[in-house]
Order: structure tokens, then C-alpha cells, then sequence
């Protein structure tokens, strides 16, 4: 099987997997977050700048839910000069037993002032939990696609942790970007707004208080790209190691 189609296979396999045991349905919750370097996988997505992020998760039943999210994206150049990104991302629970839980979905990505730059991936996500400790493993697949240059797969682990007796919660993780190339000059530009440096690691470690309905937090990320990545029509030099800080509120 080919490599790139792993997390499609899984995706495909979580769907058809038996459903007797499934997560109650949960109640719609909302969250925003002000963060000084909106970064994903390693990335900034904000051009290095502030930004200002809106999160909500919609139950639609007992196994189904949709994720909704809109972040500033402060004329990004990774995104075409977008100031404003959308992402609406359905998800099944497929199990959830004996700690164990097991996800698959999609998620579209849109870019407001991105000319021709949304794109689509699936995902699936397997996630152990005990005591105050969860591990997840997940998987994103994009298949070939104009607007990111080609194919993309991203593999990732993440372990989260909170300190018994206190407020704080300590996380940190770190996931591997591959995939293919069009063989297009304008593939060649565009591949590097998700890799930048082709193939490459990214990690990060953060803690968080939380205070009530506010969250405070500070995460560091880094990449195993290269220092001396030139710039691009879709790239920055924002691919470096970050220290990020946070403000969540949950209404």
C-alpha cells in the first residue's frame, strides 16, 4: 500500500468498525484564544504576528460532532495574504473503552483573500487515557491537491498531563510532514506553504493554568528546519524555534 494512503486506510477502517460502545453526547462549547504566534505543526500561520483564534464543537448525536473554527491570520504569506482562516472538521467516535477512544473525520481548511488555497484532509486519532495522563496518536492525509502543490501526510503524537493538586497541565508532543509533489512550477511554490524544507520533524512543549473559564499557557515549538530556508511566494522564515503565549477563554 502506498505510504500516502495509510491514513485514508484507517479513516476508511474506523468508519466501518463496530459501534456498540460510543462517547455520550456532549454539550456545545465554545472557546476563544489570543496567542502572540498562531503556529501549527511547527508553523506559523499569523506571518509571526498575534492573532486571535474562535473554536466551537458541535455534538450532531452520540458518535457524531463538527468542529468549527475561524483564527486572524494577519496576511499571511503561507496562505496566499489571507487575514482570515476557516476550518470546519466533522469527526465519528468510532470506540471509546477500557481508556481507549478512536476517532476518523475530515477537515476542510479555507482562506479568506487566499485565492484558490483551501484544501481538505482526513484524519483519524487513537487516544489512550489514564488517571490524569491522555497519549494520542493520529494521522492527516491531504490528498494531491492543487492548492498545497501535492500530496501531504502528517504523523503525530501528543501526551498531555496534569500536575495532581494543582491548576497546571504539562503537554508536549511532535509530529513528521511528508508527501509528493506536482510536477509544476507552481506546485514547487505552493508545496512549501505545509513544506517548507521538504520532509521535515516538528515538536513542542507547553504548560497551562487554568483559572476558572481562563486559561493561560506558554508553548515552545520547534522544527528540524533549515536556518537557512530562503524565502518564498508562500514561504517566511516563521519555521524556527517560538516561545508562544496564550489566553483562552471558555464561556
Amino acid at each position: 500500500m502506498n505510504r500516502f494512503l495509510i491514513p485514508a486506510a484507517l479513516s476508511a477502517a474506523a468508519f466501518a468498525a463496530p459501534t456498540t460502545v460510543l462517547a455520550q453526547s456532549a454539550s456545545p462549547s465554545v472557546s476563544v484564544e489570543a496567542t502572540t504566534d498562531l503556529r501549527k505543526r511547527g508553523l506559523s500561520w499569523s506571518d509571526g504576528k498575534p492573532a486571535l483564534s474562535l473554536d466551537a464543537t458541535l455534538p450532531v448525536s452520540q458518535s457524531v460532532s463538527v468542529d468549527l473554527g475561524a483564527a486572524s491570520l494577519r496576511s499571511s504569506p503561507r496562505h496566499g495574504g489571507a487575514d482570515l482562516g476557516l476550518s470546519v472538521a466533522p469527526e465519528v467516535s468510532l470506540l471509546s473503552a477500557g481508556g481507549w477512544t478512536l476517532s476518523a473525520g475530515a477537515t476542510g481548511h479555507v482562506f479568506v483573500g487566499g485565492s484558490g488555497l483551501s484544501y481538505g484532509e482526513l484524519n483519524s486519532t487513537l487516544a489512550y487515557a489514564i488517571g490524569p495522563a491522555q497519549l494520542s496518536f493520529g494521522a492527516s492525509f491531504a490528498p494531491s491537491q492543487k492548492a498545497i502543490g501535492g500530496s501531504d501526510l502528517y504523523l503525530e503524537g501528543n501526551a498531555t498531563v496534569g500536575i495532581p493538586g494543582t491548576a497546571l497541565t504539562l503537554y508536549g508532543g511532535g509530529g513528521y510532514s511528508t508527501g509528493s509533489t506536482r510536477d509544476t512550477a507552481l506546485a514547487a511554490e505552493r508545496v512549501g506553504r505545509l513544506r517548507p524544507d521538504g520532509s521535515y520533524w516538528d515538536y513542542y512543549l507547553g504548560v497551562e493554568h487554568q483559572m476558572d473559564r481562563l486559561a493561560l499557557g506558554l508553548r515552545f515549538t520547534g522544527t528540524t528546519i533549515g536556518d537557512d530556508l530562503a524565502p518564498g511566494r508562500y514561504v517566511d522564515r516563521d519555521t524556527g524555534t517560538r516561545l508562544a503565549a496564550y489566553l483562552r477563554f471558555t464561556p
